[in-house]
């Protein structure tokens, strides 16, 4: 069914995958990969968020973490669908064994996760009260400094990732991928000629909400894990704590972007754009132009939905 609301301008983000870009609109999703014959194949769909069938979930402080949710979920299948697209993979080679180690990946990903993001920082918090005895008493001060540890183990593995041929591609779709946002929220047509000019960083990207989620994190850390919590109660009450950190992140996230011009917003954000000198490369014609079709596609598809004319 059509809805006679129009949007004044259609809300559209993205992430890079595997030789490729997808772009996501309030109710459609593109992914556009770009072959190795050069040719530009997508695939696209309805997104079917579950906020559309409990309203609920679209309230402020709720929605954050069912955008971070279905974020990942799509993210995987347009990674899963990328990488099947660049590598000459059918549906017909894939099988039962290829969807196992799909489910065992990301197990393992998980888990290294939890090893470098909670366990890891904790420790070191651990070796640090040997010395000062001070750090194992003060919860905010224990908290800021696992959250510290947290950002430079996250920084770390970026840069190092950074020097791979294959990760270097990805961060220069990205580019792309912020290049055309850019373009499009300031309503030029999308073209390779209009859209190079534009910077690769860009105040709404994923990389901004994690480093706020750091921010947030470590209020809700001092407030809900005390020192004298042992490392499996830790790993237990973070992971639960996801979710209203998502939350309150979300919120800040989509108020950065609305005073995105105040002085003091851009001081806030500042860590976030920065990080993404690593996370953004210049990108090249084709990148360009695979990022485009995915753009173009999500968008008029929600005119379609809106009743409006291409």
């Amino acid at each position: 069914m059509k809805s006679n609301k129009k949007p004044e301008k259609i809300n559209i983000g993205g992430q890079a995958v595997i030789e490729g870009v997808l772009m996501r609109s309030p109710h459609f999703y593109s992914i556009a990969v770009c072959k190795k014959n050069k040719k530009i194949v997508y695939k696209s769909g309805k997104v079917n968020s579950l906020s559309e069938k409990y309203k609920f979930l679209k309230w402020p402080f709720i929605r954050g973490f069912l955008v971070l949710y279905e974020s990942l979920i799509l993210g995987y299948k347009a990674l899963d669908y990328s990488a099947n697209v660049f590598e000459n993979i059918t549906s017909r080679k894939k099988n039962i064994n290829q969807n196992f180690e799909n489910i065992i990946v990301f197990i393992a990903s998980i888990l290294f996760a939890i090893l470098l993001f909670i366990v890891i920082p904790y420790y070191l918090m651990r070796l640090i009260e040997v010395k000062i005895k001070t750090a194992g008493q003060n919860s905010i001060f224990f908290n800021l400094g696992i959250s510290i540890f947290k950002i430079l183990i996250f920084l770390l593995y970026i840069w190092i990732i950074s020097f791979i041929k294959d990760i270097k591609r990805i961060f220069m779709y990205h580019g792309a991928e912020h290049k055309t946002i850019f373009a499009y929220e300031e309503s030029k047509n999308l073209n390779y000629s209009n859209i190079k000019k534009y910077p690769t960083i860009h105040p709404r990207c994923g990389t901004a909400f994690i480093f706020i989620t750091f921010v947030i994190s470590i209020i809700f850390f001092a407030l809900f894990l005390p020192p004298k919590f042992n490392i499996l109660y830790r790993i237990l009450i973070e992971i639960l704590l996801i979710i209203p950190i998502a939350g309150v992140s979300y919120e800040i996230l989509k108020l950065t972007d609305k005073f995105k011009d105040n002085f003091l917003i851009k001081i806030f954000i500042f860590p976030g754009l920065a990080f993404q000198k690593i996370t953004t490369m210049q990108p090249d014609k084709m990148q360009i132009l695979t990022a485009i079709k995915a753009a173009q596609t999500v968008i008029n598809l929600e005119k379609k939905y809106y009743g409006r004319k291409k």
